[in-house]
């Protein structure tokens, strides 16, 4: 698992999985291409956040 993806989410990497749903959820709502039509960069920050979120929670769940 790379720490890259917890950098992301501005998480540790000992947080658990709820702490790190909360952060997805604050980041996904703030970047999220619906509410910033036209700003490619925030919808290819956001899908690096989706991305970084599932990777995570995939860790986790399978260890």
């Amino acid at each position: 698992m790379s720490n890259n993806h917890y950098k992301v989410l501005g998480v540790n990497a000992n947080e658990d999985t709820e702490t790190i749903k909360i952060a997805f959820k604050r980041l996904a709502s703030k970047y999220h291409p619906d509410k910033n039509h036209n700003n490619s960069e925030y919808t290819e920050l956001f899908y690096k956040i989706k991305n970084a979120y599932e990777e995570i929670m995939e860790y986790k769940n399978n260890g």
